[in-house]
């Protein structure tokens, strides 16, 4: 029995000491985790140092380039300036060289006879299927013999201005239909054939000659709307026909002669602005923007 009892004691010592191995190997254990989570730290902690080290490097090198890039940013802009510059002289001469080629009076002048007579016939052509009116001659006879009479003194001024008032506007109103074919004739050969023709009349292509915008570009069709009012006289020949169908037969007379005037002046200050100004623009074609040059 006494020694029953000496093993059980020795049993349980061995588990005692069994138990306290255990916990210290345990204690063992987790100081040994601690220490390498605090390794991990530390390594970690090192490695964010070296990063921002590094990032301030990046930053101070970036910094050192930035401070060097302004001289060449400068060096480039002079480089532009001085390539725009060069640019700029190139066009202007360019433009210097075009405006020697502009067109003299001569053959503007000649180029538009020439299609004045082409307009002439072809609106002959195209009134000889339209019915004319039966008192349009019996009107002009008429005309005629008033003229006569006053030049060879037998009517004074007052008498001739009121036999004229109502031959004149009887004239013009039996005769609206081919002023209005006139007028769409000119329309379409001044604006339409010339702008589809970039620039050219038939009298303007036989010598040599073309219409452009002010940039020496092409013309657009409002510019060639421009111009054609007042040198075919599109504008005075419309005034003409809505004042005959809307105005009364003593207004008609002074207003029809006062509009003709101005016609004439216009076109007198056109032909004297080619034949005398530096750039060879006449009065249509400073309002339209327009040039005329020569083609080779």
């Amino acid at each position: 029995m006494a020694k029953s009892k000496e093993e059980v004691k020795e049993k349980k010592d061995l588990k005692k000491g069994k138990e306290i191995e255990a916990t210290y190997v345990e204690k063992k254990t987790t100081k040994k985790k601690k220490d390498s989570s605090v390794e991990k730290k530390k390594s970690t902690e090192k490695k964010t140092v070296k990063a921002k080290t590094k990032t301030s490097q990046k930053k101070e090198s970036t910094k050192e380039r930035e401070k060097a890039k302004p001289i060449e940013k400068e060096e480039i802009t002079t480089e532009i300036i001085e390539d725009s510059s060069l640019k700029e002289e190139r066009i202007r001469t360019e433009e210097e060289s075009v405006s020697y080629k502009k067109a003299y009076s001569f053959p503007r002048i000649l180029a538009y006879i020439i299609d004045f007579i082409i307009v002439m016939m072809l609106s002959t052509l195209v009134l000889t299927f339209v019915p004319t009116n039966k008192n349009y001659e019996a009107y002009l006879n008429e005309y005629q013999t008033i003229q006569a009479e006053f030049l060879e003194g037998s009517l004074d001024p007052e008498e001739y201005v009121n036999k004229s008032v109502d031959i004149v506007y009887d004239i013009d109103y039996s005769n609206v239909i081919p002023m209005i074919i006139e007028i769409s004739i000119l329309i379409l050969y001044y604006v339409v054939f010339q702008f589809y023709n970039k620039g050219q009349t038939i009298g303007k292509k036989l010598l040599k000659i073309r219409v452009v915008s002010e940039d020496l570009g092409e013309a657009s069709m409002n510019q060639y709307i421009v111009r054609s009012l007042i040198v075919p006289s599109i504008a005075s020949k419309m005034l003409i026909v809505s004042m005959v169908l809307f105005m009364g037969r003593r207004y008609y007379y002074y207003g029809s002669f006062t509009m003709q005037g101005i016609q004439i002046v216009l076109i007198i200050i056109s032909v004297f602005m080619i034949m005398y100004s530096e750039s060879g623009r006449g009065l249509h074609d400073r309002l339209a923007k327009t040039k005329v040059i020569t083609t080779d």
